[in-house]
């Protein structure tokens, strides 16, 4: 599962959202990080394949964890989910 989060930068973004997705148990396999012009932009590749029960949940955890931190998140799949 791919999951990129585009708002306002400000530190300590990527430890909120990684620490989400860390609770799970899934494996964060890669990351791309960019700010232009003071947004910040996270592309990160998940692994979801150790806990495939709890994605649902830790898309509703994680997207309302962005939305707390002014960001916008959006989850795309390669495959089934």
């Amino acid at each position: 599962m791919v999951a990129i989060a585009v708002g306002p930068d400000r530190p300590g973004l990527i430890s909120e959202i990684t620490s989400v997705i860390a609770d799970f148990g899934y494996n964060i396999e890669e990351m791309d990080q960019v700010v232009m012009k003071e947004i910040f932009i996270l592309a990160l590749l998940i692994n979801i394949s150790m806990n495939i029960g709890a994605l649902e949940e830790m898309r509703r955890k994680l997207s309302h964890r962005c939305s707390e931190l002014g960001l916008e998140v959006t989850f795309y799949y390669a495959g089934s989910k």
